[in-house]
C-alpha cells in the first residue's frame, strides 16, 4: 500500500484529461440502473461539457445592477464520431441522423465519472437522460463522421460507480 504522504502528493496533482469519462447507454432504456454503457471519445482529442450559464445583468432605475441566474443549458460536442459498426451506439447516431429522427427517439442517458484518486473503491458519477442529436454526416478521408451534440434534458441523478465495474469498462450506477 501507499503512505499517506504518497497519497496526498498524488491528490496535490492535477487529474489528467482521462479522469473524466462519459458515457452514453447503449440500449436507448433510459433507466441508468439497467444501462449498458458504452464510452464517448475514442477519436475525440478536446471535449468539453459547455454549461451554457443563462445569467444576464440589468440596471435598475435606482442604479444598482441586478443578475437574473436562469442556471444552465449544458450540451457536449462529440466530434468527431467515425461511423463504427463494432460500437454499439453508433446505430443509434446512424439512425438518428439519417432517419432525421427528433424527440424522445434521440433520448439515452448519459453517465459522467470522476475519478480523483485511483485507489478508491467508489467514484463519483452522475446520470441523466439526455438529447442525442448528430449534426451532421459525411466527412473527410479520416471516414464517414456523425458528430452529435448531447443535450441534457431531465434530472441530474447522483451516485457512484466502483472502481472494479470502471476497470472492467462496465461501469455499474449506483
Amino acid at each position: 500500500g501507499k503512505s499517506d504522504l504518497q497519497r496526498k502528493e498524488e491528490m496535490i496533482m492535477k487529474l489528467t484529461r482521462e479522469a473524466l469519462a462519459h458515457f452514453l447507454d447503449s440500449s436507448w432504456k433510459k433507466d441508468p440502473t439497467k444501462a449498458e454503457w458504452e464510452i464517448v471519445g475514442e477519436d475525440i482529442e478536446d471535449m468539453s461539457v459547455d454549461l451554457n450559464p443563462d445569467v444576464s445583468s440589468k440596471k435598475n432605475i435606482l442604479g444598482k445592477n441586478k443578475i437574473s441566474d436562469k442556471g444552465y443549458e449544458p450540451s457536449i460536442s462529440a466530434d468527431p464520431y467515425y461511423a463504427d459498426p463494432s460500437m454499439k451506439i453508433y446505430p443509434h447516431i446512424r439512425e438518428i441522423a439519417m432517419d432525421r429522427l427528433k424527440g424522445d427517439a434521440c433520448k439515452t442517458v448519459m453517465l459522467e465519472v470522476i475519478v480523483e484518486d485511483t485507489e478508491a473503491t467508489k467514484h463519483l458519477a452522475y446520470a441523466q437522460e439526455v438529447l442525442v442529436k448528430p449534426q451532421s454526416y459525411g466527412g473527410d478521408s479520416e471516414g464517414v463522421n456523425f458528430p452529435f451534440n448531447i443535450h441534457e434534458d431531465g434530472d441530474r441523478i447522483k451516485g457512484y460507480v466502483t472502481n472494479e465495474s470502471l476497470k472492467s469498462k462496465k461501469p455499474v450506477f449506483t
